[in-house]
Formats: structure tokens, C-alpha cells, sequence
């Protein structure tokens, strides 16, 4: 089968590309000429230069393929709202209408779990759950996600392409460039408090594990048109997550608890200090989103997709930040520029 993936140097995309390699497919990348193809390149995938933002470049990258895995994104937090809306939903709309045109087969989009309203937290979050409407200022990704995969929901509705949407909770492993350094940044801050009681659940997943739910999503037939929630079925808490990350770096749990409001009032002043004092290049020690990703409790429900496609988890939480830890530490050996 003749695969592309776009965001293939990213975190998710990334590990899309490992598994379709280890199964034997055949692999194209839509890479950017910035991007850095060293890995892909070891794997021996094709690559072709070109840019989801870019319609005219993807015409090469779609040519002949079976499959797109479309995991390009904006994954920041703290980006002007237009880098958001180019990459996430323009990204998203040129990428699908290109598929769509080439009459490729089958499409998976990968979606978040962001896209579910803050008020469907209160219970067990199934994909009927409902969608967030509101956002407020600044809640650049969950709106820009939520736009994106509305774009997908509607290609699949107008039956063009078979378009599969998963849902992944909160990702952890390998090739993390942003969560993960966060939670570290976050630990050794002056800030480094529980947010909430700390008992709250986290939709905890590895990234491998996603990759073979999206692979799953894209080649069986039972998938077509439909969304999976993506959620390992192990407990973890926001107080699990800061003990095994804490216990694998050397650095100290957090000792405060700080109340959920409290903590999501205090991350909008610091957003806002950052704005004012002309400092949006600089990431702010916390922020809504993350109090919003870590201390409310999600109860999510990946029971869909174990049910239709026979997907299990097979990473538990400690082992994820175990290479989480390992490969950013041999990122830290590496030459600089590479």
C-alpha cells in the first residue's frame, strides 16, 4: 500500500511513518525543505518537498497514493492566531480537497480529543459527547482543531473519499518537542504546583499506540466515516504523570496544590503579562490550556475503538516517559544543526 503522511517530522506523524515502515508499506513524506529528514531518510522514505499551506505543491506528494495520514498541525500554544489558521484549517482544507481531486481511497485525519466541550468533562466523554462551541481569547488550538476537523467531518459526509477521524487524549513518547518539554520546564518553574487536587484522570496514550489505531482507522473497512476516541485504558492521574516524570528525570513532584480556578486565572495573567510585555516568543511558565490539558478530569472512553477495530494499548505510562526521557537526553548528545 502506498502511503503518505503528512507532519511526518513531527511528534505523531513520526511514529505513523515507523509503523507503515516496520509493516512493509511504501512510504512518501510531504516534507518542507526546512525540515529536518535525517530520521525519514534512515527509514528510507520517500520524500517530497512541499507544504500543506502550499495547494500547488501537493500535487507530486498525492500522486498515487492509497492512503494520507494527515497529521500536520499547528501544536503550539502560544502562536499568533494565523499560524494556527494556516497550518491547522487551511492545512487541513487544501490537503483533503487535494486527496479528494486525485480521487484518493481512503483518509485519516488526526484530530484531538481538545475538540470536545470543557462542560462534556463532567462525564464519560464517548465520541457523541458534545463538541466545544465557545472558545475563549487565546484558545488558539482546541478552536483550530475543532475547525479543522469540522472540515473533515464534512468531506466524509459528502462521500468524495472514505475519511476516518481519531481523536487522540494526551500523547506521550519518543520525538515530543512540545508537551513533554513543557512538563519539564513546568516542574523545575517557580510555578510547579498540582493544578486541582491532582487526582483528576489524564487521557494518557502512547504515540505508537495512536499510530497503529490511525493505521487500523485507515485500512479496515469497518472505520469508513467513522470517529474514534484514541486512550490508553490505564488510570493515570496528573499526580502519576508528575511522579514518573519526576522519578525518570531527578527532578521533585510538586509539594503545592494550587485550586483549579485559581490555577486557570493565574494562567491567563501570565499570558497576558507576556502579551503586554511584548514577549509572544517567550512560552509562559503555565497557561490556560495547560491547566485546562492537566487538571480538569477527563474520563474518556476508547471502548469504539477496541470494539470495531481490535486496537489495544500496549504501552503503560511509565514505560512512555521512560523514552520520552531516554531520547531527549540523546537529542541533548547530538551535533548541533542536526
Amino acid at each position: 500500500m502506498k502511503a503518505l503522511v503528512t507532519g511526518a517530522t513531527g511528534f505523531l506523524g513520526s511514529h505513523i511513518v515507523e509503523r507503515l515502515v516496520q509493516a512493509g508499506d511504501d512510504v512518501r513524506a510531504l516534507v518542507r525543505p526546512s525540515s529536518d529528514t535525517s530520521l525519514l531518510r534512515e527509514w528510507v522514505v520517500e520524500l517530497v518537498s512541499g507544504d500543506v499551506t502550499q495547494p500547488e505543491s501537493l500535487a507530486a506528494a498525492i500522486n498515487g497514493v492509497d492512503v494520507v495520514y494527515h497529521a500536520a498541525a499547528n501544536v503550539s500554544e502560544w502562536d499568533p492566531w494565523r499560524d494556527f489558521e494556516t497550518a491547522t484549517i487551511d492545512g487541513t482544507r487544501n490537503i483533503l480537497r487535494a486527496a479528494s481531486q486525485a480521487g484518493v481511497p481512503r483518509f485519516l485525519h488526526v484530530s484531538s480529543d481538545a475538540v470536545y466541550s470543557l462542560k462534556a468533562l463532567s462525564g464519560r466523554i464517548t465520541e457523541e459527547s458534545p463538541l466545544e462551541k465557545r472558545f475563549g481569547w487565546g484558545d488558539y488550538y482546541r478552536r483550530s482543531k475543532s475547525a479543522a476537523e469540522k472540515i473533515a467531518r464534512r468531506h466524509a459526509k459528502e462521500g468524495n473519499m472514505a475519511v476516518t477521524i481519531v481523536r487522540p487524549g494526551l500523547l506521550l513518547g519518543e520525538r515530543d518537542r512540545a508537551m513533554f518539554p513543557g512538563v519539564l520546564r513546568f516542574l523545575n518553574s517557580v510555578v510547579s504546583t498540582y493544578l486541582g487536587s491532582g487526582d483528576n484522570r489524564l487521557p494518557y496514550v502512547y504515540a505508537g499506540d495512536v499510530a497503529d489505531a490511525c493505521i487500523a482507522g485507515a485500512t479496515d473497512d469497518r472505520a469508513v466515516g467513522q470517529i474514534y476516541n484514541v486512550v490508553s485504558d490505564e488510570q493515570v492521574t496528573q499526580k502519576n504523570l508528575f511522579a514518573a516524570v519526576a522519578e525518570a528525570t531527578g527532578l521533585k513532584p510538586p509539594s503545592r496544590v494550587v485550586p483549579k480556578p485559581l490555577a486557570y486565572g493565574l494562567g491567563m495573567l501570565i499570558e497576558a503579562w507576556c502579551v503586554f510585555a511584548r514577549r509572544r516568543k517567550v512560552r509562559p511558565e503555565l497557561t490556560r490550556f495547560a491547566v485546562i490539558l492537566f487538571a480538569y478530569d477527563y474520563h474518556e472512553d476508547a471502548s469504539k475503538l477496541r470494539r470495531e477495530l481490535g486496537w489495544e494499548p500496549k504501552v503503560p505510562l511509565k514505560e512512555a516517559v521512560r523514552r520520552c526521557v531516554e531520547w531527549h537526553r540523546e537529542q541533548e548528545k547530538q551535533p548541533a544543526g542536526r
